[in-house]
């Protein structure tokens, strides 16, 4: 029991006085997904120049100290929008501008989300649907190996280093992407569509390739 005659408790809570130059300190911590010691101050600059003004990536790095991969990832889970006519990341370009390499890029965070997507589904089902449950599985494999693709050995089996001719001929053919991923334990038969126009989307050569150009007499 508290004596009657001391005062109840106060929480003194002491303010910084506001800075007179830059934005005001961002509430909540630092940035998700920032492994460097930025401050609130810094973020808020940064979220500032992402929307407010037409600067590049690059140019914000430059003026801020972030790197550009942590502007990209606070953008993306911030959701800052940029204004219009502002240059954006190309992880952000529609699918029908990216290119090949972008969307090889892309297509593991794309496979990871329809994954999410069907476990959330089969989650919320009061059955467990089998069929459904093994596509899943598959996207997950599917998005798995893509994760991995470029830490895969570049030599063959007998320990002889692979030509060159053979990664462009695997990066442009189809067939050999979906060898690659059956290899991995992926059953193709169970694949779902959508995923399976994802894989042979971001696989399929760019008409205008110059890989794909004959090659002519040099001049």
């Amino acid at each position: 029991m508290r004596y009657p005659f001391n005062p109840a408790i106060v929480r003194i809570r002491v303010t910084p006085d506001p800075g007179t130059e830059g934005p005001p300190p961002v509430t909540g911590g630092r940035s998700r997904g920032c492994r460097r010691p930025h401050t609130n101050s810094t973020a808020a600059e940064v979220r500032r120049l992402i929307e407010q003004t037409t600067l590049t990536y690059s140019e914000i790095s430059v003026r801020t100290g972030v790197g550009r991969a942590s502007i990209c990832r606070w953008t993306r889970d911030g959701g800052w929008q940029r204004p219009p006519f502002a240059p954006r990341a190309t992880d952000f370009s529609p699918s029908v501008r990216a290119g090949q390499k972008l969307k090889l890029r892309q297509l593991t965070e794309r496979l990871r989300a329809l994954a999410e997507r069907a476990i959330r589904e089969l989650e919320n089902a009061p059955t467990v649907d089998i069929d459904k449950l093994m596509q899943a599985l598959q996207v997950v494999k599917m998005a798995r190996l893509e994760s991995m693709g470029r830490r895969r050995p570049r030599r063959q089996p007998d320990g002889t280093p692979r030509p060159v001719s053979w990664w462009v001929s695997r990066d442009e053919a189809i067939r050999a992407a979906l060898k690659e991923i059956r290899r991995g334990g992926v059953d193709i038969d169970r694949v779902p569509q959508q995923a399976l126009d994802l894989f042979t989307d971001a696989y399929t050569p760019v008409e205008d390739s110059p890989m794909l150009r004959p090659r002519g007499k040099k001049r």
